[in-house]
């Protein structure tokens, strides 16, 4: 008799990139002893007594949840503020520059400037 095995079915992974970053910044910010990265997150879950308990590769780490969720949501603020910085930064070089006569080029990708002043190139 011939048996036939099926591939196991591919799961959905629950946590994102973003939950990842947020999930390792918060434990590096504890006196977790490890250095987290994103990728070292496996994940995250809590339990009965309202403990969450996160799994990295490299080992286990528990908070409060109530601690937990007030950390998650500082985090998250942190992370989207610089965008809004960063924009508003761009603007106000660009201003700077026009005020003091600079010609310049930014290229945004690789976050290079180059100014340009009476043929010179200032990096």
């Amino acid at each position: 008799m011939m048996t036939q095995l099926s591939a196991p079915t591919p799961t959905k992974d629950p946590l994102t990139t973003q939950d990842r970053q947020i999930i390792a910044t918060i434990v590096n910010q504890s006196d977790y002893s490890k250095n987290c990265k994103p990728e070292d997150v496996v994940t995250i879950w809590i339990n009965s007594d309202d403990i969450v308990w996160v799994k990295m590769i490299h080992g286990y780490a528990r908070y409060h949840k109530q601690s937990f969720k007030r950390a998650v949501a500082e985090v998250k603020a942190s992370l989207s503020a610089p965008v809004k910085c960063n924009h508003k930064s761009d603007e106000e070089l660009k201003q700077a520059a026009e005020k003091i006569g600079l010609l310049g080029d930014c290229d945004r990708t690789i976050r290079n400037s180059q100014f340009a002043i009476t043929n010179k190139i200032i990096n």
